[in-house]
C-alpha cells in the first residue's frame, strides 16, 4: 500500500475515516491523499432552479456567491484539520502543487477540487491503492454515493469508515487495523475471493482472524472450498479460524453481521454486490444489508462478473443518482426481479 485515497470534507464525522488513513499512511509509509469536492457553482441553478432561460435569476447571483464563500470557509476548514491531524500523527504535509520525490516517507497531500463526485472520484481513484470513505451512520443513505462510485467507477478496494460514536469502539488517535480482530466473508465467490486477496496487508496485521462462510440452503452439499481457504491462510501465515453457518439467501447479510459481532470484530473484509448488482440494490442482498446496518469498518471490494439482459443497464455505466434510487428502493423492497443473462 503506498497511495491511499480518502475523501474528505472537513465535516465532525469523518473524524474517524482522516485519522484512520493518515494511520494507515504512517505503516505503510505512503501518500495519503485527501480529496475535497467542491461542487461546481453552475450545478447549483440546475438542482435548485434559480435560472431563467440559462441565465440566473436577478437577485439569485448572491446566492452563488454565498454558496462560494462557504464552499471556500469549508476547504479552509478541511485543510487545516487534515494539517493538525498529520502533525499529530507524525505524517508530513505537502500541497498538492509542492509535490516532489516521496517515496518511503508517510505524507498527507490536500487535493482540493471543484467538480462532481462521480466526475473527479473515478480518475482520482483508480490510481490510488485504497480508496478510504467517512460513513457518518448506520442506516444513512445520503453519503452512499461516494461508496457507490468508489466500488464500481474504480477497481479499487473501499474502507467504508465509520463515525466514531458508532465505530467499534475504536480510538480516534489509531487504526482500526492495529492488533484487532477481523472478520472475513466468504461465499467463494469472484468478488470475495477478490476482496480477501486486498485485505491481505492489513490482514497480517491482525491478530485474530474468523472467516464467514455461508451456505446457502441450496448449495450442493458436497461442494467443500472451505479445505481450500483454510489451506490458503495457512500458507500466508494468518491466524484464521473458520465459522460455517447456513441461512436463506434472504438473510446472508444479517448472518454476517451477527457472526461478525458474536466474534467482537472491529472490521470485516467482504466482497460487494457479487451477484445481479442492479438486482441486489432493487431486491436487497448481504451487501445492502450489510451497508446500512454495520457499525464496523467494512474492507469492500467489486469485481464485474456478470452480464445482465439488454433492459438494464450495465452497473458501471449506470448514473449513481439511478444506483441511489435503487439502493433507497431497496428498503422498503422492490416489484421487479432482474434476472442474469446466460
Amino acid at each position: 500500500i503506498k497511495s491511499i485515497l480518502c475523501v474528505y470534507g472537513g465535516v465532525a464525522f469523518e473524524q474517524n475515516a482522516l485519522d484512520t488513513t493518515l494511520s494507515l499512511a504512517g505503516f505503510f509509509q505512503a501518500e495519503a491523499r485527501f480529496l475535497h469536492i467542491s461542487v461546481p457553482l453552475n450545478v447549483y441553478p440546475e438542482l435548485y432552479g434559480i435560472t431563467l432561460y440559462g441565465q440566473a435569476v436577478s437577485g439569485d447571483v448572491g446566492v452563488l456567491d454565498s454558496i462560494a464563500e462557504a464552499n471556500e470557509e469549508q476547504r479552509k476548514i478541511a485543510q487545516t484539520a487534515v494539517i493538525s491531524a498529520a502533525r499529530a500523527h507524525g505524517v508530513a504535509f505537502s500541497r498538492k502543487d509542492c509535490l516532489g520525490t516521496t517515496t518511503g516517507t508517510a505524507l498527507a497531500v490536500f487535493c482540493p477540487v471543484t467538480a462532481r463526485l462521480k466526475d473527479c472520484l473515478p480518475q482520482a481513484g483508480r490510481l490510488a491503492d485504497l480508496i478510504v470513505i467517512p460513513r457518518e451512520r448506520a442506516n444513512a443513505v445520503t453519503d452512499l454515493e461516494a461508496v457507490l462510485c468508489g466500488l464500481f467507477d474504480t477497481g479499487r478496494p473501499v474502507l467504508v469508515v465509520p463515525s466514531i460514536d458508532t465505530a467499534s469502539a475504536v480510538p480516534a488517535a489509531k487504526s482500526p487495523f492495529v492488533t484487532r480482530k477481523a472478520a472475513i466473508a466468504w461465499d467463494g465467490s469472484l468478488p470475495a475471493a477478490r476482496a480477501l486477496y486486498n485485505a491481505l496487508p492489513f490482514l497480517r496485521r491482525a491478530k485474530q482472524i474468523e472467516v464467514i462462510c455461508v451456505r446457502h440452503a441450496h448449495a450442493d452439499a458436497e461442494t467443500d472450498y472451505h479445505g481450500d481457504l483454510s489451506h490458503w491462510l495457512d500458507l500466508h501465515e494468518l491466524p484464521a479460524h473458520i465459522h460455517r453457518i447456513d441461512r436463506e439467501a434472504t438473510t446472508v447479510g444479517a448472518a454476517i453481521l451477527d457472526r461478525a459481532e458474536t466474534f467482537e470484530a472491529e472490521w470485516l473484509v467482504m466482497g460487494a454486490y457479487g451477484h445481479s448488482h442492479v438486482g441486489e440494490m432493487i431486491l436487497g442482498g448481504a451487501t445492502n444489508y450489510v451497508l446500512k446496518h454495520s457499525r464496523m469498518p467494512l474492507l469492500l471490494s467489486h469485481l464485474d462478473s456478470e452480464h445482465f439482459t439488454a433492459q438494464v443497464a450495465h452497473p458501471g455505466q449506470m448514473p449513481l443518482a439511478r444506483r441511489l434510487a435503487l439502493f433507497d428502493h431497496a428498503e422498503i423492497g422492490g416489484a421487479h426481479r432482474i434476472e442474469a443473462a446466460e
